[in-house]
Parts: C-alpha cells; sequence; structure tokens
C-alpha cells in the first residue's frame, strides 16, 4: 500500500472500474476513485499527496502504470486458512501448559 503502488494500481483499472475503494486489513478506507482514476475521498491528506505525484503522469498519459503484484482470492484465502491453523496450534499448546 504505498503510494505508488497505489498510483499504479487506479492508473491500471482507471477505465474498467466505475470506482475503485482500497481499504487496509481492517476495512479502513485508504482512497476511493471514481470512473477515469480520479482521486474522490482519501482521508489521509499526507498519502493523498504522495498519491497524486505518481498519479498525474499516468492520468495526463505521460507515463504508463506499472504492474503491481496483487495476491488472487484463493491466495487470500489460503494465506488466511494457513494464519488461522498457525494461531490454532499456538493456543492448544498454551492451553497444554496451563
Amino acid at each position: 500500500m504505498t503510494a505508488e503502488n497505489i498510483a499504479n494500481f487506479i492508473g491500471k483499472n482507471a477505465y474498467t472500474a466505475d470506482k475503485i475503494i482500497m481499504t487496509d486489513m481492517c476495512d479502513n478506507l485508504i482512497c476511493e476513485s471514481v470512473f477515469g482514476g480520479f482521486l474522490m475521498n482519501c482521508p489521509d491528506q499526507n498519502l493523498c499527496r504522495e498519491i497524486i505525484p505518481h498519479l498525474a503522469p499516468i492520468q495526463m498519459e505521460e507515463a504508463e502504470p506499472k504492474d503491481i503484484a496483487v495476491a488472487t482470492r484463493e491466495e487470500m484465502e489460503q494465506l488466511w486458512s494457513e494464519e488461522e491453523e498457525t494461531v490454532m496450534q499456538v493456543e492448544f499448546r498454551m492451553l497444554w501448559m496451563v
């Protein structure tokens, strides 16, 4: 979730989505953009100021958006499953220690 990655993601999808809403893992709003990649809502104004220098050249077609690594749903579900299993193992060990 760096400013550059956010700008590239928005720039890459600016004309394929009516709206892009980016949140963190706890569903806190990071930013929101509308068709064309224009930022509409960015609660962290410092982050917004960091995104714009990366996004503006993409919007003005002076730069191409770079590809960024985005996990598929299946990859994320696998990761969450592995994390859940690890947490359960630790909890079981704690129970045996009591």
